[in-house]
Formats: C-alpha cells, sequence, structure tokens
C-alpha cells in the first residue's frame, strides 16, 4: 500500500472535493481519483460517496479518515521535529481566529512573530463558526466559551465579557437608559440571523437579568454590528476586547454601566500531541507574552 495514496485520499476529505485536493496537491484530477481508486482496491472497502453533486465518506471512510490522519500530522509532525532540531525555526502554521480578534489582536501579534521568524509562514482562517482542529488541520485556535473537545490544550489569555453601548449622537436622541428594560423600546443592533427572540443579559447584585431586545437590523458579522453603532443606529451588545478603543476616545458611549455582563475567558488552543513542531511552540510562547501580565483589552 502506498502511503502517497492515503495522503491524498486525506486531502480529498479536507477539501470536500477531487478538484480540490487537485489544486491543494498540485496533482492532476485524474491523478487524484486514480490513486483513491487504487487505495479503496488495496483495502477491499469504499472509502467515499461519488456523486456529480456531492463527496461524502462512508462509514468505514469516515473510520478510516480520523485513524489515518493523526498518524500522517504526527509522521510529519515528526519529521519537522527531527529537522528542525538541527536548523532556524521553519515550517507552516494553521491558526483559526474570529475576524474581528484577528483584525485587532491576532494578526499584530503575526506580524511581529513572521518579522523576526523569516523561515516561518502562516496560513490564517478567520472564520467565525466553529472550526474542527483536527479535521482542519489548525495548530492554534483562538477561542472562547468552553472547550468542546477534551483532547485540545486551551490556556487562557484573557478575560472576555460584553458591554452594552451606544454613539453619543443616538444617546442624544433617546431617553436614559438606566436598567435593562430601558432597552425594550429603542432601536438594538442584533447580532445573528434574525431580528426576533433576541435576548441580552445583566447581572447586579448577584441577580440575573434578561431583557427581550428588538431592533431594525440585524448581522451575522460582530464588525458590522459595532459599525452600526458607531454610525448612529442604535445600542449594541458587544465585547469589550473589541470597543476599547472606541470607548477609550468617546466614539461610543457605554451605557448601564451599574450593570455586569456574564463572564467568559478567551483561550489559545492547541492539539495535545508529543510533536508539536518548534514553530508551534514560539508562537504559543510569543502569544501568551503579548497577553502578559494582562491581556491587553483589559480596562
Amino acid at each position: 500500500m502506498d502511503l502517497n495514496d492515503i495522503k491524498v485520499f486525506i486531502s480529498v476529505v479536507e477539501a470536500g472535493s477531487f478538484s480540490g485536493a487537485s489544486k491543494n496537491l498540485a496533482m492532476p484530477s485524474t491523478t487524484v481519483s486514480r490513486k483513491v481508486v487504487q487505495l479503496e482496491a488495496s483495502l477491499g472497502v469504499k472509502l467515499l460517496h461519488r456523486s456529480t453533486r456531492k463527496l461524502s465518506m462512508t462509514e468505514e471512510g469516515r473510520h478510516y479518515f480520523h485513524l489515518c490522519q493523526q498518524h500522517l500530522i504526527a509522521l510529519e509532525e515528526a519529521n519537522d521535529a527531527v529537522m528542525q532540531a538541527q536548523s532556524k525555526p521553519a515550517g507552516k502554521i494553521r491558526i483559526s481566529s474570529p475576524f474581528d480578534f484577528a483584525m485587532l489582536y491576532a494578526q499584530p501579534w503575526i506580524t511581529e512573530f513572521l518579522k523576526e521568524y523569516p523561515e516561518i509562514s502562516i496560513e490564517l482562517d478567520t472564520s467565525d463558526s466553529y472550526v474542527n482542529m483536527v479535521e482542519n488541520r489548525i495548530d492554534v485556535a483562538f477561542r472562547s466559551g468552553q472547550l468542546q473537545d477534551s483532547s485540545l490544550i486551551a490556556r487562557r489569555i484573557g478575560p472576555k465579557h460584553s458591554v452594552c453601548c451606544a454613539s453619543p449622537e443616538f444617546l442624544k436622541t433617546t431617553k436614559e437608559i438606566k436598567q435593562p428594560d430601558d432597552l425594550i423600546k429603542k432601536n438594538c443592533l442584533i447580532m445573528g440571523k434574525s431580528l426576533s427572540q433576541n435576548h441580552w443579559q445583566f447581572l447586579k447584585n448577584g441577580k440575573q437579568y434578561q431583557t427581550t431586545v428588538s431592533g431594525r437590523y440585524a448581522t451575522t458579522s460582530m464588525h458590522l454590528v459595532i459599525e452600526s453603532a458607531l454610525s448612529g443606529l442604535g445600542v449594541a451588545y458587544v465585547p469589550i476586547a473589541l470597543v476599547k478603543d472606541q470607548l477609550e476616545s468617546g466614539r461610543l458611549v457605554q451605557v448601564l454601566t451599574d450593570y455586569e455582563t456574564p463572564k467568559s475567558n478567551m483561550f489559545v488552543i492547541y492539539q495535545s500531541h508529543k510533536y508539536m513542531t518548534k514553530s508551534i511552540r514560539l508562537f504559543i510562547e510569543h502569544v501568551i507574552d503579548k497577553v502578559s501580565p494582562n491581556a491587553p483589552w483589559m480596562v
């Protein structure tokens, strides 16, 4: 059995198509397809369901993919570890981060890191949706909230909580917001796909308040929520890490300052395995240095 055939199969699954794997591997699509067929013949099982519209794994293919992917990663990282022990830090790091966090924090950290280590390259995915680190071969991720995969290591890099805020121009046009229920009749900027059934949570003296809010604009982009608040369209409920500068400059004003919001944490997450490359270790150390002793978004 040819190890290259297994690598091609893994690439097809990760890319979601033969054509995608062909581009990633710089290999003709016919060769990619032939190698997968050869692998299936060697194993005596069908690994993929093929159709003109969709490519999906069989049950055997899914099991085989997860087993082989882990071993392939270990082999590649073992090679990297041996080679890098004898040379300068080098290689590729794949990173995942929410877009807004990347713009404000991860991108500046990456820029400094790449300047310091010219032999290292980085691929940054700025998807705001959940990314499976194992299946997508992500080395490092920035996330908040609870860790869903116990096989991963999460190092806290700072707190996360939201603030309720609006532009000075908007606040001049509306009655003062003194308590959460005052938001009910305000135009609130909704982070999500729908304008209906949206709830903002607040805390005061150990008591929790949940206010149902509504408005005229909803978007799945936190960046656009913040821009809309800056433009005076309404009240926003956003992570303080993303609006620290605007609050300090007065472009946004926090309301309901007598109330707190639920707190969580921001983490840098990476896979726990024996052969972590020197490049990944250096990047994680670089991030920890940037958030020590306190995260830059703390006020």
